[in-house]
């Protein structure tokens, strides 16, 4: 999927017009810079059977954080994607658990790929956009092919806010009450979205 796109109106989700500035190509987006390819492109979902509008309420309600923030737990950015999920999607390698270095609780940590460093995941909304719509398209194709199972009475919506959140094996615990606010939250705010 070719992120430029995805762009337009990247600036609203993140509270700041200053960041859509036209890019020459996508390499400028995989080091981070904090730009557009094509300033005029709208957002479009990238998802089967999901109109565009439906999609951007889906990505404003899914910010969780503010773009530059790093959680206690080492979530990134603005839809706080976990070091593991960003493996899952080639982003990061050599994903490894380390201790927080202030709380001492364990963190999934790893190292992003080149040219991509963390600052520069940081620093770009749309990066983190681009990572967080390829991880939501690839939760899509997998529960079409049946290897994630959700619930009939939930919607796609709330589905990928819980597999966003704890992935399948937290989608699969949450008809037994297996929730934590954070993702209880998650999925209040989408469920019905689409």
């Amino acid at each position: 999927m070719k992120l430029a796109h995805y762009m337009r109106g990247l600036d609203a989700l993140c509270g700041d017009e200053a960041l859509v500035h036209p890019v020459e190509n996508d390499l400028a987006l995989a080091r981070g810079d904090s730009a557009l390819a094509d300033a005029d492109a709208p957002i479009e979902s990238p998802l089967p059977g999901v109109d565009d509008l439906p999609w951007v309420t889906f990505v404003r309600l899914m910010v969780a954080a503010p773009f530059t923030e790093v959680s206690q737990s080492n979530n990134l950015g603005m839809f706080q994607m976990t070091p593991r999920r960003l493996a899952d999607l080639g982003v990061v390698e050599r994903l490894s658990r380390a201790k927080h270095p202030v709380t001492r609780r364990t963190i999934w940590v790893a190292n992003f790929v080149a040219p991509l460093t963390s600052d520069a995941f940081l620093r770009s909304p749309q990066v983190q956009y681009w990572c967080f719509a390829r991880s939501m398209c690839d939760y899509t194709d997998r529960m079409e092919k049946k290897e994630i199972e959700r619930p009939s009475s939930m919607s796609k919506a709330g589905a990928l806010a819980i597999l966003h959140r704890a992935g399948p094996n937290g989608l699969k615990t949450w008809t037994r009450n297996d929730r934590y606010p954070e993702t209880e939250a998650a999925f209040e705010r989408v469920e019905g979205v689409f």
